[in-house]
């Protein structure tokens, strides 16, 4: 008997033959323009932590961040402080360009003590693979990057002050979380400045208040630039306001979720992503995960990513935020060995069982049957099926009465496949086939 079943993907209900076929606290005016982001290998001087002292002695994070002179001069962890937190009693000043780099499996967490911000750089940084919390102060609690910032495979939690926990010209994240944190009067999340920029790829700002997540800063001047890429902006803001404004040049591709309309509407959709709240996910760096129906499930468009910030690999049909859901419902699918026959229509009975990973979903099952007949002049007869069946954690029986597009079916050998169809976005499809014989019913 040939196999007739070639590819694996979900059937649309009519199912043909042919388908199974395929230094001073006051912000400077703000001028650079956005830079290109460097990738991770680095070029420049690698300067290693080796313990998580305050102090400024050879190994500490302070120590390294004075040895950095030049721009490609990157700062990375000894292996044995993979997922450990450095606690600074006040704000680690770098004069030059700042590049930290955690661990990627573990990450590496820098914490503040509430009294003062965490990092300011003052010709900018970047981030990769690194918690930021504990911040304090005035503004940029956790970061103030007195040029462009980049985030990847990051968050910044838990600080609090007067203004937004990240400050820098240029603002770029990806794959990042920026959650929990407090500020109270322009942005409580991340300020950008008039002059300057907010890109957002790939990554989920929620629950920063009670000012708006994200923000303009400093004099009302220039004319700033926001992107949104496939992120989500959530719960942002007491009363809710996840934008404070859309002056200026709002940019949204892919597709973004918002739980207000406040960052626009045009590939904005306006919904809850049913967030979890801030875990530890797996990765470098906690994140906020969602359930199987939230809307982020499979909804990003033209996703440029290939991994979350766990590095966890996306989907074709990436999910739009820092997170990609991989909890899929799994069904398993048998067909039984006997198909009996219906001698006056021509039609076979096949039966069978389906049980899934998680239960209360109902979808199809379509069937293909396939028999060939002897004779001086051999013939095939085929026909298609359905059923319809309610998913739970134990075994279901489904039936689906196959009807040939010609001729009849008899007793004897025959193939038949079996796949999931009409299927929600948050249930893997999946195919079973096996040889089967047609007999005639009991009485």
């Amino acid at each position: 008997m040939k196999s007739f079943l070639t590819r694996v993907g979900p059937w649309p209900l009519a199912i043909t033959f042919a388908t199974l076929a395929a230094c001073t606290e006051q912000a400077p005016s703000p001028t650079a323009p956005p830079s290109t982001l460097r990738p991770h290998a680095s070029t420049g001087t690698v300067f290693t932590v080796t313990n998580k002292s305050d102090g400024t002695e050879v190994g500490s994070l302070r120590w390294a961040a004075s040895q950095v002179t030049v721009f490609d001069d990157v700062i990375r962890f000894d292996p044995s402080l993979a997922g450990d937190t450095i606690v600074l009693s006040s704000e680690l000043y770098a004069m030059n360009p700042l590049t930290i780099e955690g661990p990627a499996i573990k990450g590496i967490t820098i914490s503040g003590v509430g009294t003062d911000r965490v990092i300011r750089a003052r010709n900018g940084a970047t981030l990769r693979n690194v918690g930021i919390k504990g911040g304090g102060g005035v503004f940029g609690h956790a970061v103030w990057a007195e040029g462009d910032l980049v985030l990847e495979h990051s968050t910044v939690w838990n600080n609090h002050g007067s203004n937004a926990a990240l400050y820098g010209y240029n603002v770029t994240l990806i794959n990042s979380t920026v959650s929990g944190n407090t500020g109270q009067n322009n942005a409580s999340a991340i300020a950008y400045p008039w002059y300057g920029s907010l890109t957002l790829i790939n990554s989920t700002v929620a629950r920063n208040g009670p000012a708006p997540g994200i923000s303009p800063w400093g004099t009302v001047s220039g004319t700033p630039r926001v992107l949104l890429r496939n992120s989500i902006l959530a719960h942002n803001g007491n009363p809710q306001r996840n934008c404070a404004t859309t002056y200026g040049v709002f940019v949204t591709e892919g597709r973004n979720i918002s739980t207000d309309n406040s960052c626009g509407t045009s590939a904005v959709l306006v919904a809850d992503p049913m967030l979890a709240g801030l875990a530890s996910n797996g990765g470098p760096t906690m994140t906020e995960s969602f359930g199987y129906q939230s809307p982020a499930l499979n909804a990003g468009i033209n996703c440029g990513v290939a991994v979350d910030q766990r590095y966890v690999a996306r989907d074709a049909a990436c999910d739009i935020g820092a997170f990609e859901f991989t909890d899929f419902t799994v069904v398993t699918l048998t067909i039984d060995p006997n198909a009996s026959i219906d001698a006056t229509a021509g039609s076979a009975l096949v039966t069978g069982t389906v049980t899934c990973s998680r239960g209360g979903d109902q979808f199809g099952v379509g069937v293909l049957l396939e028999q060939q007949k002897g004779g001086k002049t051999p013939t095939v007869v085929q026909g298609t099926g359905t059923a319809t069946v309610a998913c739970t954690t134990s075994a279901q029986p489904w039936s689906a009465i196959v009807t040939p597009s010609a001729g009849t079916f008899g007793t004897g050998a025959a193939a038949a496949a079996a796949q999931t169809i009409e299927t929600a976005k948050w249930i893997t499809p999946i195919t079973s086939s096996r040889s089967v014989k047609i007999v005639r019913p009991r009485r």
